[in-house]
């Protein structure tokens, strides 16, 4: 059901898309990285492999979508399979299981895949926060790798749920974004609180620009964290990316195209 529901509102959502260039580049690469979002849009998380997995050929290989050992990490691991993503189990759900063998195999994997090329898919603050609060655990992860990290801002409209996360239920046919910042080196001569902070600060830019894109109801607010979270950024601005409006495949905005709007 949660496979069924994921695709629907994958191909439903009218899209706005932007950055999806940087996707493409590390997907298509020879280098390992790291794609991640807050665990609150865990439901949306799957929308760049339904969406252009497909267009993009099915020689790319597919990313691993670490998984907790938790009894809801089951229910995440069966879509994930469902999805054709590949599956690591194993995270800090509580500090007593971090320490279990499980979760250090969990790791090797991880890094293991990275180093052969392969990507991997994480909610940065999951699975039980704090809430937007980027995790030093993915972070040593891509360093140890030399692996670049690279976020994205989800949005879309529906409800909030009350929980640790406020996990957004979508609602399908109507409006969505996705945003994806410009990719985050890291190496291990890095500090690591340093580039957790520049990968949070990415991040919650990304999210409030996807906001925007989707013109929710706090429209500009999220604007107004957007310039604030550029004006922060400690690189230089970056380079205007194109921007596409999609709601399947098919409809998919060609690369110089105006901006369109698709879907019901």
């Amino acid at each position: 059901l949660i496979w069924a529901y994921q695709s629907m509102v994958s191909h439903t959502v009218r899209w706005r898309v932007e950055g999806v260039e940087h996707l493409r580049k590390l997907w298509a690469g020879d280098d390992g990285w790291i794609l991640a979002t807050w665990h609150s849009r865990i439901l949306l998380m799957s929308v760049p492999k339904i969406i252009y997995g497909p267009k993009w050929g099915n020689k790319l290989r597919p990313p691993a979508l670490m998984v907790s050992n938790s009894r809801d990490g089951e229910f995440t691991n069966r879509t994930a399979h469902l999805l054709g993503l590949a599956v690591i189990r194993g995270s800090a759900a509580n500090k007593a299981k971090s320490k279990d063998k499980r979760g250090v195999l969990a790791a090797r994997e991880a890094i293991s895949y990275m180093r052969n090329g392969g990507g991997v898919v994480i909610t940065i603050d999951g699975p039980k926060g704090p809430p937007e609060v980027v995790g030093l655990g993915a972070i040593k992860l891509a360093q140890q790798v030399g692996a670049q990290i690279l976020v994205y801002g989800l949005a879309a409209e529906g409800k909030r749920l009350n929980t640790w996360d406020r996990l957004l239920l979508p609602r399908p046919f109507g409006r969505g974004a996705m945003v994806i910042h410009e990719p985050i080196p890291a190496s291990k001569a890095m500090d690591s609180e340093e580039l957790r902070a520049r990968v949070e600060v990415a991040l919650r830019g990304s999210m409030a620009r996807a906001d925007e894109l989707a013109s929710l109801p706090y429209a500009p607010e999220a604007r107004a964290a957007y310039q604030q979270s550029i004006n922060h950024k400690p690189e230089a601005p970056p380079v205007a990316v194109q921007v596409a409006t999609v709601a399947t495949p098919s409809l998919m905005a060609a690369p110089g195209s105006a901006m369109e709007t698709h879907g019901s």
